[in-house]
């Protein structure tokens, strides 16, 4: 694997992340940038593209040629079949598949990617692209992961190796997505609980107390850690929101999910597991809940 200093760099896909990415790594040097869409061309994309060191090209083949570095950012349903377009034509190229994707879709295109010369990298974004182009923080993975991490950081890019396993990226980006976007959907459900309470910036003053300032491994052992001890309780006081949402007119799903769930771990004796107290670290929780997923652990009766 070779990257030159400048490298050419192939985009597949030029939306809303490939536009930006594309920009600023012309703006940052990069000798060229070769840019690959499906037609049409719009008038966002000829504006995007209007730098001299990009240029738009007609097919997969004419943008990867003299490409060292290729990165994908086409759609989800698209990304096998741009691995599989890209191969026959990749070469020596590090090839940075950054859509969104199971780890598993991400280790096929890694061996379609292997078969043609090229040297597979996984990535997961974690910001919006759109806001912070070519330097937005971005996870990757893969035999040339810190290589790839090294020679583009003079560029601008964030690259934050994980592993030498392609898939790893994707997978932190699906686990960390149950937070991020659980998150956004809680907050969506008891705000418009609050406004139909007439509590908006009171319930926002009263979440602010609850976490801010504390560590997050601190914060999930006071709000996860604790619910292992407590999920009977937790399990009735969540009966009471899902009936008073109900009664405001508000969607439930949210907090009904958190019910079904608190009622799920009443099905495991934490309580008696960690001695009736919340654990004392991260470490004693993930002990605990090893319980949970041992196949031969069936919950109490």
């Amino acid at each position: 694997m070779t990257l030159e200093n400048p490298p050419t760099v192939c985009v597949l896909g030029f939306g809303m992340a490939g536009r930006p990415i594309a920009r600023g790594l012309a703006e940052a040097g990069a000798a060229k940038v070769r840019v690959w869409k499906r037609p049409p061309w719009r008038p966002e994309h000829i504006d995007a593209s209007a730098h001299p060191a990009i240029l738009m090209t007609q097919s997969t083949e004419e943008a990867l040629e003299g490409a060292g570095l290729v990165l994908s950012l086409v759609t989800p349903e698209s990304a096998l079949e741009a691995a599989r377009g890209a191969s026959p034509f990749i070469r020596d190229a590090v090839y940075l598949d950054l859509n969104t994707t199971t780890p598993e879709a991400k280790r096929e295109i890694g061996r379609v990617i292997e078969a043609g010369g090229g040297h597979p990298v996984d990535g997961a974004i974690c910001d919006p692209a759109e806001v912070y182009g070519h330097e937005v923080v971005t996870l990757i993975s893969g035999p040339g992961a810190k290589r790839l991490s090294e020679a583009m950081a003079r560029y601008g890019m964030r690259l934050q190796v994980l592993s030498e396993r392609v898939g790893d990226a994707s997978a932190l980006k699906v686990v960390r997505s149950v937070f991020t976007k659980g998150l956004m959907m809680t907050f969506l459900e008891s705000i418009e609980a609050a406004r139909r309470c007439g509590l908006v910036e009171e319930l926002l003053e009263s979440i602010a107390g609850t976490v801010e300032g504390l560590p997050l491994r601190d914060l999930a052992l006071s709000l996860a850690g604790t619910s292992l001890i407590v999920a009977e309780r937790r399990a009735q006081e969540m009966e009471g929101v899902v009936s008073a949402l109900e009664s405001l007119g508000v969607d439930s799903h949210i907090s009904a999910a958190s019910l079904e769930k608190f009622r799920w771990l009443q099905g495991f004796d934490f309580h008696e597991e960690l001695g009736g107290v919340p654990p004392e670290s991260v470490e004693a929780m993930l002990r605990a809940l090893g319980k949970i997923f041992d196949p031969s652990t069936k919950p109490a009766s």
